[in-house]
């Protein structure tokens, strides 16, 4: 796709968030019975057809379905939709920048009806230009994985310590077209006995978000009254568009979080010395998923924060930190969505707990977005636990 086609498809996605309670909860639909493997799904994978089970479906508006893959929302069109956080044109030029932030010295921020967004980074700073690197190497060396998430934990480090006091907290790696969070939201309140909680506030933690998903997750708080408090640790601006043929359903590798060659260019403005660093289409993070893999414990460089993980996801873990536990009479609920968030989990642990002297009421489930045959597109729902359902 051309940089102007994917400059315009990014328009025409904002043009489509401004349709009238677009993004309802009440106009979502969920279907299952909230029973192990009571949904088959059939998509597309490695180009050919896949099956899964799980618990819960939510089907995402057909409306802006078509609109996420291959858009570019530009650095300058994001600020716009905050008018009030535009500083004399800077915040474009800072959001892209190489700023490393804080709490207090943030690359952008904003407060609209209803959604609270801090972005912490810019764009291109060492870590985030590290991660890009590494992901082209791919995840299976554990020295690849061990330097990832060495730089990924200090990005989020900030993210993870800045206090909150909403009921529901989710913590996520990635935020690339934002809908996987849209689900959660709708099952979380149709589905769990969260929802007897208030949840008029949810905060939500990520070290990556592209443009797409802040502005659909502002969408969504706006449709609904829920005030959403967005942390990010930098901004991303495209979205792959991924492949269709005959046989493939929906769009396969769709919604990767690529560099678009419009956004090369324009960092060429901001930062003319790292440019040759990058080239269109390269992914930004990868497969942040598969990056998150447990080190293995008797690795010398294994990182501190492999102690604070309970799971196996990767390979035997040496330590017995204990599993997340949901406590339903608490003030607030930790969610991490499987299997990065097992990743999140312990450094959230790592920067917030580190002695284990407070106790979190804390859920791990999986939600995965899929272009399914029976269904469309949306969120397939597995391991949920009785504990949490109504």
């Amino acid at each position: 796709m051309t940089a102007e086609s994917s400059a315009q498809k990014g328009q025409e996605f904002i043009a489509a968030l401004k349709q009238p309670n677009l993004l309802s909860l009440h106009k979502l639909v969920m279907v299952g019975t909230g029973q192990i493997n009571n949904i088959e799904v059939t998509f597309t994978e490695n180009n050919g057809p896949k099956t899964e089970k799980g618990q819960y479906f939510v089907k995402l508006p057909e409306a802006l379905v078509h609109k996420l893959p291959g858009s570019y929302v530009t650095p300058q069109s994001f600020v716009e939709s905050f008018p009030e956080s535009m500083v004399e044109g800077e915040s474009r030029y800072k959001i892209l920048g190489g700023h490393i932030g804080t709490l207090n010295n943030l690359a952008f921020e904003a407060h609209q009806d209803n959604f609270d967004l801090r972005v912490f980074h810019g764009s291109t700073n060492e870590h985030s230009l590290r991660l890009s690197k590494l992901a082209a190497r791919g995840t299976e060396d554990p020295k690849n994985r061990v330097h990832y998430q060495d730089n990924l934990a200090q990005l989020i480090e900030p993210v993870l310590k800045t206090p909150s006091d909403a009921p529901l907290r989710i913590v996520e790696d990635c935020l690339a077209s934002g809908d996987t969070l849209i689900g959660v939201i709708k099952a979380i309140g149709d589905k769990t006995k969260l929802a007897d909680h208030d949840l008029g506030k949810i905060t939500i933690d990520v070290a990556v978000a592209t443009t797409q998903g802040v502005l659909l997750l502002k969408k969504f708080a706006q449709d609904n009254g829920i005030n959403i408090e967005l942390n990010v640790g930098y901004l991303a601006y495209g979205l792959s568009e991924g492949k269709k043929t005959a046989a493939t359903i929906g769009r396969e590798h769709a919604n990767y979080i690529n560099f678009p060659e419009e956004l090369i260019y324009e960092i060429e403005t901001v930062r003319p010395e790292i440019t040759t660093l990058l080239k269109p289409d390269d992914q930004v993070v990868g497969d942040m998923g598969d990056f998150s893999k447990l080190i293995p414990h008797d690795d010398p460089e294994a990182p501190e924060w492999n102690s604070y993980r309970s799971d196996t996801y990767g390979g035997p873990n040496g330590t017995g930190f204990p599993e997340p536990d949901y406590e339903e009479n608490v003030n607030q609920h930790l969610l991490y969505l499987s299997n990065g968030g097992y990743l999140m989990r312990g450094l959230y642990q790592y920067f917030n707990n580190p002695s284990g002297a407070i106790k979190y009421s804390e859920m791990v489930f999986a939600a995965k977005r899929r272009w399914t045959q029976e269904q469309g597109y949306g969120v397939l729902f597995r391991d949920m636990s009785d504990k949490i359902l109504k």
